[in-house]
């Protein structure tokens, strides 16, 4: 990947801590801020199979603010990426855990932050937030949201603790709804995991049990759009951010059964059966397409990826 597109806008001698590294998108967001010449301390409860982050590893838990606290005194870190947190459908099986996890890892950081030189933070949310009352033909970022998972919930949550801290200008917390996010990576127990596994399935010449019925849409995105927005809204300086909790952001819109077209569109054969399970209800409640005005507008981004480039891509890098 190149970023060399956002080091003109970036600011200097960034010195970032990612929590939960070792998750879908830490490792990528690692290469990104290396590549653009920031130091980088990588950290997860998980420590790394033995090959390269790159950078500096720590093993740290979200959950206990002093050794957070340590760390950013210690490294002198100026930006949080925290992506510790426990997913959609497996949060579902263990709510009470997810509430816990999520919810104690946010505040953990923001507390452990406060007062110290780390300038700004970085929490992914999701359309999890989302539900029937949102109107899920098009989403807007600003919608009644009731979500009906636990992790839904802790992002609706987390969203409005930011808001309050951000309007009281306690520490300045930014944020991205992301859609499901395509990548090579291993996916990490959510609802939009089947577009990764039938691309890995395809790619292995093995056939797949879809989760969801066949018409079923959800909106998603490349891992390296995603990637590019979030560093685009970490380097722009707050006055131009419009909102103090989350964006809306989207790329393209997917079905299993579309999905399946696409990869046979590129050569590959995948034989695919549906057999709906919990999942299903899940996604039923999220939006089938993402209105990102806001975001476009405030950050002047767009996505590089369609849903066939994106599918391309992704295949090769598996």
């Amino acid at each position: 990947m190149n970023f060399d597109i956002y080091k003109f806008t970036c600011f200097l001698n960034n010195r970032v801590l990612i929590i939960g590294a070792n998750g879908q998108l830490g490792r990528i967001f690692i290469n990104a801020l290396l590549e653009r010449g920031d130091f980088v301390l990588a950290s997860d409860i998980n420590t790394p199979k033995p090959i390269s982050l790159g950078c500096e590893f720590i093993y740290l838990d979200a959950l206990n603010q002093r050794k957070i606290k340590k760390a950013v005194l210690k490294y002198n870190i100026s930006q949080i990426y925290n992506f510790a947190a426990v997913l959609s459908a497996k949060g579902e099986r263990y709510p009470m855990k997810t509430w816990e996890i999520n919810m104690g890892a946010f505040l953990n950081v923001v507390k452990a932050s406060i007062g110290t030189s780390v300038r700004s933070i970085f929490w992914p949310s999701s359309i999890a937030v989302f539900s029937e009352e949102s109107g899920l033909e098009l989403v807007r970022n600003e919608v009644p949201m009731f979500p009906t998972t636990m992790y839904g919930v802790t992002k609706l949550a987390g969203e409005k603790a930011m808001s309050y801290f951000n309007t009281q200008g306690l520490i300045d917390i930014r944020s991205i709804r992301f859609p499901g996010i395509v990548s090579s990576s291993e996916p990490g127990g959510g609802t939009t995991d089947y577009v990764v596994e039938m691309l890995k399935a395809a790619k292995q010449n093995k056939s797949y049990v879809s989760p969801l019925n066949k018409n079923t849409v959800l909106p998603m995105m490349h891992v390296e759009d995603a990637v590019s927005a979030t560093l685009k809204l970490m380097n722009v300086e707050r006055k131009k951010i419009s909102i103090n909790g989350a964006y809306n952001l989207g790329s393209f819109e997917t079905s299993p059964k579309q999905w399946s077209e696409i990869i046979s569109s590129l050569g590959y054969e995948l034989k695919l059966e549906f057999k709906e399970d919990f999942r299903q209800s899940i996604a039923d409640s999220w939006p089938k397409e993402i209105d990102d005005t806001q975001f476009r507008n405030d950050i002047f981004w767009s996505p590089k990826f369609d849903a066939k480039s994106t599918a391309e891509d992704i295949l090769k890098l598996i």
